[in-house]
């Protein structure tokens, strides 16, 4: 999914906070934005992946016997 080794799902959303705070503030130019922009998209779909990573993981701890 991406170039980034798999990091801990705190770690991403503590990134991604820092990513929509820098957005909300709304002092990057333009250019800087959209990359922020991008950026946050991909920790966001990172962050979904580890969940979904970590459901799988309990409904298959759950199904055994």
């Amino acid at each position: 999914m991406t170039d980034e080794p798999e990091r801990a799902y705190e770690e991403v959303v503590e990134d991604l906070e820092t990513v929509l705070t820098q957005l909300e503030d709304g002092g990057l130019p333009l250019d800087r934005a959209l990359d922020a922009y991008e950026r946050g998209v991909k920790l966001s779909q990172q962050a979904q992946q580890l969940l979904a990573d970590a459901e799988l993981r309990i409904d298959t701890l759950r199904s055994e016997p």
